[in-house]
């Protein structure tokens, strides 16, 4: 570490962290002598690099093995980078695994002391915070009994509040707020708020967006162990959502490399969507209850396949706003030809205001099964006169009696 780091701040430094998986406890003691063994290597990051000003609270995300974990584990300094540097000024707190820190056997208030003295805090020191930190874990009588003995929510409680009561310089949370009851996860969300205007640094590992955009000044956005964007929390996480609701679809228009190309299915595909009766990257502008045309172009491998069309409107955090299908509302089902072109129309799209995802689905017969789904991003954006919190327009009149 870098004798001039300035306290609760963080630099990774193109770090790579690899794992070898053994076959076999065999294989493993094979390593450990010297001899030839069989075993994988598994990278779980490659080339991450960012760094956290002191006082910062920053949301890591991303799909379940991402790398959060192992980078969080690194920052807490329970493992080591296989190459790179990682540098933290002053004292890091962790709550990562559950109960990792404790001995079973021991009681609450033992194993308690021994977390503050992994951190540099003698025995005086911990015991003058002892009071406030059981108060917070609300154990009771428990926190004389052994680990073992505890539920995974008690575990959780005593861990959160020993990580959050020793003053550490950075606070290292893996998405502790999964587990407990809506009570405590609402007192673990004001702690980290406190702890945070005082300025401590927060890594913040969750899958809830909500927590990472509500107190996160900058977010991480982690995929197979590497970095996929890193900035402010909101673009960060907008990001990673829009990803979430298209990483099933193919993007329409917004792919212009041939080798992203995406082949004809073998029944058949949605080869265009054109909006208004025009291609092109910018938003359908609309007032509220302004007219959505939309045309859609169908390929079709087996002529005598039935097909039906679907459309979704959905906001960018994933929520529909208008679904619908030739099959549920009883139109005839495609067949006989090599092309299609199907065309759809909202009157009055009932909308306030918002930018919307436009996805379209190419479905079988019945109406269940997916042939073909795309996905037009940013494709609708309603703006109304004057500012509104709704997501929808509704007739309405105010009347004094």
């Amino acid at each position: 570490m870098t004798s001039d780091l300035r306290r609760g701040a963080v630099t990774v430094a193109d770090v790579h962290k690899w794992y070898r998986v053994y076959a076999s406890p065999t294989e493993r003691l094979k390593r450990v002598l010297g001899r030839p063994s069989r075993h994988l290597e598994f990278q779980a990051l490659d080339s991450v690099s960012f760094a956290v000003e002191p006082g910062t609270a920053l949301g890591i995300i991303g799909e379940n093995g991402a790398g959060k974990s192992t980078l969080l584990k690194l920052i807490a300094g329970t493992t080591r980078p296989t190459a790179g540097a990682v540098e933290v000024g002053g004292v890091v707190a962790a709550i990562l695994e559950l109960g990792a820190a404790f001995h079973s056997e021991f009681s609450g208030r033992d194993n308690a002391i021994l977390y503050g003295a992994l951190l540099g805090l003698d025995r005086q020191d911990m015991e003058r915070r002892l009071p406030s930190i059981f108060d917070f874990a609300e154990l009771g009588e428990f926190i004389n009994h052994p680990i073992r003995s505890y539920s995974t929510g008690m575990v959780m409680r005593l861990a959160f509040a020993v990580a959050t009561g020793v003053d550490a310089d950075v606070l290292v949370v893996d998405e502790a707020l999964a587990v407990g009851d809506g009570y405590f996860q609402k007192k673990c969300i004001d702690r980290i708020r406190e702890i945070h205007g005082r300025g401590t640094t927060i890594l913040f590992c969750s899958h809830s967006m909500y927590y990472v955009t509500m107190f996160c000044e900058r977010a991480l956005w982690l995929a197979s162990g590497r970095m996929q964007r890193f900035g402010p929390a909101k673009e960060v996480v907008d990001a990673y959502e829009e990803y979430l609701l298209v990483r099933d679809k193919r993007r329409l228009g917004r792919d212009p490399s041939p080798a992203q190309a995406v082949p004809i299915a073998k029944v058949g595909r949605v080869a265009a969507i054109r909006l208004a009766g025009r291609d092109g990257e910018a938003p359908l502008e609309l007032t509220p209850g302004g007219t959505l045309d939309l045309e859609v172009e169908v390929e079709s491998t087996r002529p005598e396949e039935r097909f039906h069309v679907a459309a979704a409107l959905d906001t960018l955090d994933g929520r529909c706003v208008l679904g619908v299908s030739t099959a549920w509302d009883g139109v005839a089902p495609l067949q006989g030809h090599e092309r299609y072109r199907i065309a759809l129309t909202v009157p009055e799209l009932p909308v306030a205001s918002g930018t919307f995802h436009l996805s379209v689905f190419l479905l079988d017969e019945s109406g269940l099964a997916v042939h073909d789904q795309t996905v037009v991003t940013n494709a609708v954006r309603v703006t109304a006169p004057s500012w509104t919190p709704s997501l929808i327009e509704v007739a309405h009149h105010w009347e004094r009696r």
